[in-house]
């Protein structure tokens, strides 16, 4: 799933933010871009989930600035009213921080804004073949040109049809011009053969290292679906978009997100040519939100070699973090690395296990090398196989280089088993669990992919609590729809997308969710001094909730957002 992060390139951002500043005025553009914050906020009578060490509640909070100044009851900012630029009285509604994106692929959530949705329900309306093809040809006709057709979302086991698109399905679409239709799990993508053709894959072609060419079993000809590290060439150059459609996709991703209450964002396996345009177009003001910018593991090693800087791409904004890793692939995509056999192997033969994207010889040597250098490291393990790798090549690189508070991140731990967990709290491992796959996938995993038994402990975020291990949650945006309270009630209810209960042994309280998003995962990214809590001293990123959810009776995600700020700044706020 996170190869979608190698895959949305960040061209040319900041000169099309700069053209449309200078087209738009100059001076007025600079101002509506960069608002400043109101001066003194005195804001009463509400809920206030601090979310700090000792999860105090208050009433009232005072803002100065970007900060937050004081925490307390109503009658302590009394005295501050009279000298109150603004004063909001919030009727008993509750505020908690900003939600953090542990990890996601910002500015993904906002391809609809150029590319043709193909995703099936729950998420979207493609149901067959048919339909698919006919939203690309939708796109085509409101796109027209030569350039790259672009689909994303589209998953073959919802399909009716329960089967990947051809070559020959693009085909139909367009011959003359370069289709990509990408896989939900974003490990693997389908294209047509003008696209083949324009990469010269042929039946002669090999496999590449931790990927495959899929062909057909009597011609050998390649049928146009590519896993892995073989459809990423391809998906690179597809979604190296020209500039306005990559403003698009910006703009809808700001707007995505703050409605939804993030005020902090990640994109969580980064290009430089991605950092260096979304720290543009955040210097900018068109990216209001923080940034945390996870480098992509050969910008890692290069910057532990000494051969590139990126501190310099770094601001008050944009935060440089984790070198990230991609262990294995996706197991809705059959790519996952598994211990023991997919229950139900599809197209594979029987004990077929997925396989790693990096063996573990490299793995070891680049993830001690990363270590050894001072970088935070992350990476991608779905399968417990592939946690096994990660778990031994963090165990080695902690031998070389002893540390006491490294913060490694294993992304997804989607199958991380009961030892696996007892061996990253003995190694300072922290989880970020994939949790929402329980809502759209599980039943799946229990009926297809994995079996009721393993099917039941994806994403065993109850047993992390019970050992005391620290673990974030997040929704791998633009795998699912960027869903703030979705992502609050998956762990906690464990519900499939039917109803169904998946793992209740593995449900968590509201407060340990909501934790999850907000001070957990600002301690997980290394951002815990400025945000995730609200304390005095820090920034003033908050969310404004139409109920509290500690006390809520009702389904978590009927709750709304009514408003987001970040650093003070109001970035959404619900329309009347």
């Amino acid at each position: 799933m996170d190869s979608v992060g190698r895959i949305i390139k960040g061209v040319l951002w900041a000169v099309v933010a700069l053209i449309l500043f200078l087209v738009v005025g100059g001076g007025l553009a600079w101002l509506r871009l960069h608002p400043s914050p109101p001066g003194l906020q005195v804001w009463t009578n509400g809920h206030i989930l601090t979310m700090d060490a000792e999860g105090r509640q208050a009433t009232a909070l005072m803002i100065e600035d970007d900060r937050i100044i004081a925490v307390g009851s109503d009658e302590d900012v009394q005295r501050w009213l009279p000298d109150a630029d603004v004063e909001i009285d919030l009727e008993g509604r509750t505020v908690v921080p900003g939600f953090i994106e542990a990890h996601g692929h910002f500015p993904g959530a906002g391809l609809p804004a150029v590319a043709a949705d193909l995703n099936s329900p729950p998420i979207g309306l493609v149901k067959t073949i048919p339909d698919a093809l006919a939203a690309l040809k939708q796109v085509d006709t409101e796109q027209p040109g030569d350039g790259w057709l672009i689909g994303f979302g589209y998953d073959d086991t919802m399909l009716e049809e329960k089967r990947h698109f051809t070559r020959a399905d693009l085909d139909s679409v367009s011959t003359t011009r370069p289709i990509l239709a990408m896989h939900i799990s974003a490990h693997m993508a389908v294209v047509n053969s003008l696209a083949l053709r324009r990469f010269g894959i042929t039946a002669d072609t090999p496999d590449p290292p931790g990927g495959e060419i899929r062909k057909d079993p009597e011609t050998r000809e390649p049928t146009g679906l590519l896993l892995e590290t073989a459809s990423r060439p391809l998906q690179l150059e597809a979604l190296n978009m020209p500039p306005l459609q990559q403003l698009a996709v910006v703009r809808l991703a700001v707007e995505l997100y703050a409605a939804q209450g993030f005020t902090t964002v990640q994109n969580g396996l980064a290009t430089l040519e991605q950092i260096k345009g979304m720290g543009g177009a955040s210097k900018l003001g068109l990216i209001p939100q923080r940034l945390v910018v996870w480098p992509k593991d050969e910008l890692g090693l290069e910057v532990a070699e000494g051969a590139l800087d990126l501190g310099q791409h770094a601001s008050d904004r944009v935060h440089i973090g984790a070198a990230k890793f991609v262990g294995d692939g996706s197991i809705q995509g059959y790519t996952g690395f598994l211990g023991e056999p997919y229950h139900q192997p599809g197209e594979h033969p029987a004990g077929y296990r997925g396989y790693p994207n990096i063996d573990a010889g490299t793995l070891n040597a680049q993830v001690k090398t990363i270590h050894c250098s001072g970088q935070q490291v992350a990476v991608h393990g779905n399968g417990d196989a592939a946690i096994d790798q990660f778990l031994d090549a963090w165990e080695a690189a902690l031998e070389a280089c002893p540390a006491d508070d490294a913060r490694p991140i294993l992304v997804h731990a989607q199958m991380s088993r009961a030892d696996q967990l007892e061996r990253m709290k003995k190694l300072g491992v922290t989880p970020s669990f994939f949790s929402a796959h329980v809502y759209y996938w599980g039943d799946r995993h229990r009926d297809i992919f994995l079996g009721p038994e393993r099917a039941a402990q994806i994403s065993p975020a109850a047993s992390a609590v019970a050992l005391e291990i620290p673990f974030t949650t997040h929704l791998d945006t633009p795998i699912v729809p960027i869903d703030s309270m979705l992502q609050l009630w998956t762990p906690v209810a464990r519900e499939t997308s039917s109803g169904q209960s998946l793992g209740p042994d593995e449900r968590v309280t509201v407060e340990q969710s909501l934790r999850a998003m907000t001070s957990d995962a600002a301690w997980q990214l290394r951002l815990e001094e400025q945000v995730g809590s609200i304390e005095p001293g820090k920034r003033a990123d908050l969310v404004i909730l139409s109920a509290n959810p500690f006390d809520y009776d009702g389904d978590l995600r009927a709750i709304e957002i009514e408003r987001t700020l970040v650093g003070g700044v109001t970035i959404y706020q619900k329309p009347d």
